[in-house]
């Protein structure tokens, strides 16, 4: 009987634990949109995966195939500025996912862009921040690299006006 008593406690406080986070951004950052004519660019190092992702996922440029006659941008490692520490979510892993707690990202986003023999260094200072919350179910679709994409197009929308 107590060994069903634990069984039944383990899964049922592993199904209520909000594992699933959920990635949020700044007010101004929300609905912005690329209402811009975009560049046609090459992605020469496409191995950075988790750069090119945000790269796709903030719509600046137009990512072509073809080197030929098309800018080449570089893209750099994401350096991080965040504390590895966890504290901030120790109150939604002791509540079960009923209280909220939020985890702020800070990195530097940074490409080069060659096109007829000039280079061009862009670099961004990125803000999103990790919500761990019971209710994060309901919001899938706020990942990592969509929101930091997002974050990422509202820095270079307000660095070219």
């Amino acid at each position: 009987m107590k060994l069903k008593v634990l069984i039944y406690f383990f899964s049922l406080s592993g199904l209520l634990c909000s594992c699933i986070p959920s990635y949020n951004v700044a007010k101004e950052y929300r609905n912005v949109k690329a209402d811009f004519s975009k560049q046609n660019v090459f992605v020469a190092n496409k191995d950075l995966k988790k750069e090119y992702e945000i790269l796709k996922h903030s719509d600046i440029y137009n990512i072509v195939d073809d080197s030929t006659n098309t800018a080449i941008l570089k893209l750099y490692p994401i350096h991080s500025y965040s504390p590895p520490c966890g504290n901030p979510m120790i109150g939604s892993m002791l509540t079960v996912g009923l209280l909220p707690s939020y985890f702020p990202y800070t990195e530097t986003y940074s490409y080069d862009i060659t096109e007829n023999n000039t280079t061009k260094n862009y670099q961004y200072k990125l803000e999103v921040y990790q919500s761990l919350w019971l209710f994060n179910i309901f919001r899938l679709g706020k990942t990592y690299t969509k929101q930091t994409g997002k974050v990422l197009l509202g820095n270079y929308i307000a660095s070219n006006k």
